[in-house]
């Protein structure tokens, strides 16, 4: 019988934030529903043999561009982890919006991961369009292109195990290639949704987000964001601000950093 791998611990580093209008967070919104804050993580997956992080947030120079409240560098962040950006070896792409894919240079050791068919859609003849090009930073898109010439980008097709006990799944919906993570942790199988589930209540009551590459795919991304995790309680949406309430800050000093499991 195979060992059973480590849990995992995962930590979501909390490192911008928005007040967004209810039609930039929820497909048909109606007019009178109040604005919402939208936060921005990254991810952070360890246990005792492997460490790996889960996308790399945006710059404070996007930030300044796109009107967002930036705190601090998500890489930078790091830190406060005890975790050295220049040594992370390991870099996961949920998809490739610039709010994901960002800093890509303070990680200059790692390997990033992301679907063939992100890649494909975002360096392809349909990515010009504005409805795709408004979520993109094209230096971003550059950045990882250089990755894969340097040989440091691993490109995916479909469902894969990154790591016993971590595995990646193509969901796409919000992108072309948008992928979750599932997770083995001490108190139970937890999926990151990062993108393919903004907020708690799309999975919870199929409200879409109005950003998309593929309606009938996000709903059934939300579906198996159900499906992977153990529980409704074991779900980690990418944006929603409930999750520093729901969730124990590691310390006092660092109230922007919270253990999921």
């Amino acid at each position: 019988m195979p060992e059973q791998p480590e849990p995992y611990a995962i930590y979501a580093l909390k490192y911008a934030t928005r007040i967004a209008p209810a039609s930039e967070c929820f497909l048909g919104a109606e007019a009178h529903e109040p604005p919402l804050r939208m936060d921005y993580f990254v991810w952070v997956v360890t246990n005792a043999r492997h460490t790996l992080v889960l996308d790399t947030g945006f710059s404070e120079e996007v930030a300044r561009r796109r009107g967002r409240d930036y705190e601090r560098n998500p890489a930078e962040g790091l830190r406060a982890l005890g975790i050295d950006p220049a040594k992370v070896d390991r870099v996961v792409l949920s998809h490739m919006h610039y709010d994901h894919v960002g800093n890509i240079a303070r990680f200059p050791n790692a390997r990033f991961q992301v679907q063939e068919i992100e890649m494909a859609f975002y360096t392809g003849p349909a990515a010009h369009y504005p409805r795709f090009s408004k979520s993109m930073e094209v230096e971003d898109v550059v950045g990882l292109v250089r990755a894969n010439y340097d040989g440091r980008l691993e490109l995916s097709s479909g469902d894969l195990e990154l790591l016993p006990g971590i595995t990646m799944h193509l969901v796409g919906g919000h992108t072309a290639g948008s992928q979750i993570m599932r997770v083995a942790t001490a108190r139970g199988t937890v999926v990151l949704a990062a993108d393919a589930a903004h907020y708690y209540e799309e999975v919870e009551q199929l409200r879409p987000f109005p950003t998309l590459h593929d309606l009938a795919k996000m709903y059934r991304a939300y579906e198996t964001v159900n499906r992977l995790a153990d529980s409704p309680g074991h779900v980690i949406p990418g944006h929603d601000p409930l999750v520093m309430e729901r969730y124990p800050a590691v310390a006092k000093d660092t109230p922007w950093i919270v253990k999921l499991a």
